[in-house]
């Protein structure tokens, strides 16, 4: 099974103004108006429990062999609901609710597609939520992932969220995620965003190996203190998407399907998690520049139309470390389709943007997709 664990998250977020609060009423969280947007930064920790009489996090879904993947995991899916506390002790003041899912998407590491609404019943917090849409790479010492959106105080959220592994027991896979100084981490930023100048530029793909982008909570709170300088610009990504549903180096493996999967003729509701490559042209054997890292499911009775939950991880260039986190509907035998780009962490750090595909190969077991990526970021 996936590890269970307990995370500490440290979140920064840029809102609207919702309500106008200035002040907080709760020790965890500390929030700012700047006059144009609302940052709060938030710490707390995560429980997430697999064993025992009362765990929190229950498997749904899983492929019949996973044997390529640590542990023997991959395309994993659990259904989680787990508690929110101020500190690290389980017994520690509840302050709400993690819901949602989490998979192991890769197969050569641990690394979890994670899905999950953060809703809050402590202060002026109550009735508030967030949501996180990112890929947890949870061997890393800090993993940074992408909050595409929220309600209540969070209503147009978007920021990022650190976690820290604080303790694991391997045995079990019981863990506390957080950081060991709880204290540095609590911080008001302030910040202006008003006057960002649009820049376009053309990035290619094709870069020298550079060092992964891993930042730890220090360094990305000083990127968010020098936010009001920083440019908007343009990035243009093109790739090819390598998916192989059966047989040798088979990539994408069926995790669920519904009752009625066998019988309709989209085959609704079948679903798959897939670690796919990514190459700067459409053989295989170019040069991988990342993996695609999510699952897919037939969500359309009347045609095929998949829902997508897909991570672009990049892995080499300027843009080593650095992910975009995709969500929506992909239309596969229509001949261009587009997709929303939600978020992104390192160089894509609160990243928007379209994302349009193009089958360019297809046929039982395998297909080809070209990628085109508009990405608006900060530099």
């Amino acid at each position: 099974m996936v590890a269970p664990m307990v995370t500490t998250f440290f979140l920064l977020f840029l809102a609207t103004r919702a309500r106008g609060q200035t002040t907080d009423d709760v020790s965890w969280a500390k929030r700012v108006d700047t006059g144009s947007q609302v940052v709060t930064t938030m710490q707390f920790y995560f429980h997430d429990t697999l064993s025992g009489n009362n765990p929190s996090a229950i498997k749904v879904a899983g492929p019949q062999s996973s044997a390529s993947s640590p542990g023997g995991f991959f395309g994993q899916l659990m259904m989680i609901d787990d508690p929110l506390t101020e500190g690290p002790d389980k017994k520690s003041k509840l302050i709400g609710h993690a819901r949602g899912l989490y998979g192991q998407a890769a197969q050569n590491e641990l690394g979890l597609i994670m899905i999950l609404n953060y809703g809050f019943t402590d202060g002026m917090y109550k009735d508030s939520s967030f949501s996180l849409l990112s890929l947890n790479p949870a061997m890393q010492s800090v993993r940074e992932m992408t909050i595409v959106g929220g309600t209540g105080l969070f209503r147009l959220a978007r920021g990022y969220a650190l976690a820290q592994t604080y303790w694991l027991d391997a045995s079990t896979g019981d863990a506390i995620v957080g950081a060991k100084n709880k204290g540095s981490l609590i911080q008001i930023l302030k910040m202006k965003i008003e006057g960002m100048i649009l820049m376009l530029c053309t990035i290619f793909i094709v870069l020298p190996l550079a060092q992964s982008i891993l930042e730890g909570p220090k360094e990305v709170k000083e990127w968010f203190k020098e936010l009001p300088i920083k440019k908007e610009k343009v990035t243009k990504l093109h790739f090819y998407f390598h998916d192989t549903t059966t047989g040798p180096g088979q990539t994408a493996h069926q995790i669920a399907e519904s009752n009625i999967s066998s019988t309709t003729i989209t085959q609704f509701g079948r679903t798959f998690m897939f670690d796919n490559p990514l190459t700067i042209k459409p053989d295989i054997r170019s040069k991988r520049i990342g993996k695609g890292q999510g699952f897919f499911g037939a969500a359309s009775f009347e045609e095929p139309r998949f829902l997508m939950n897909l991570n672009f991880v990049f892995t080499q260039g300027r843009y080593n470390g650095s992910t975009l986190q995709f969500l929506g509907t992909n239309p596969i035998l229509h001949r261009v389709r587009e997709m929303s780009i939600v978020g992104g962490t390192g160089v894509f750090r609160l990243a928007r943007g379209i994302a349009t595909a193009q089958t360019y190969f297809l046929n039982d077991t395998s297909s080809i997709v070209e990628y085109n990526l508009v990405v608006i970021h900060y530099h």
